[in-house]
């Protein structure tokens, strides 16, 4: 292979690299954030949830987050039922244990979701690895044709 060739291909396979296979790595990695952050967020809800049946409380004080980290106090005079935002917007009204139920069922969907986005990372990193070797494989080529 000319010299020339196998630099253009080695300057080929790193742009790929930085252009697609990385970006879309952390595109896979912000993804599985987010997943993993909605996770947290039904296991705080799920606890909450728990929390107000095992206190069987009726009425509660609390801090409402009106955006930009503005609290207001709230008072909850019925407990028996919440809202849960189920996505798209929709936040359909549920009894405690309907509440419990859909976080439990949210969270092993999202669970799924979240192992198919590590296989995803695995297989964008082994895919990075094997382009990093070919590069290798060409310049230790051209290194022998000097």
């Amino acid at each position: 292979m000319p010299l020339s060739a196998a630099t253009a291909k080695i300057a080929v396979y790193e742009e790929f690299i930085e252009e697609n296979l990385k970006v879309e790595l952390q595109r896979v990695h912000d993804d599985r954030d987010s997943v993993h952050e909605r996770m947290s967020q039904l296991l705080e809800l799920r606890n909450n949830v728990r929390s107000l049946q095992e206190q069987e409380q009726r009425s509660l004080k609390t801090m409402v987050n009106l955006g930009c980290d503005f609290y207001v106090q709230a008072h909850v005079p019925d407990t028996q039922w919440i809202y849960v935002s189920v996505g798209l917007g929709f936040c359909p009204q549920m009894t405690l244990s309907e509440a419990e139920t859909f976080c439990t069922e949210r969270e092993a969907v999202l669970a799924a979701s979240a192992e198919a986005l590590t296989e995803r990372a695995a297989m964008l990193k082994a895919r990075i690895k094997l382009v990093m070797g070919a590069i290798n494989e060409l310049m230790q080529q051209e290194s022998t044709v000097r």
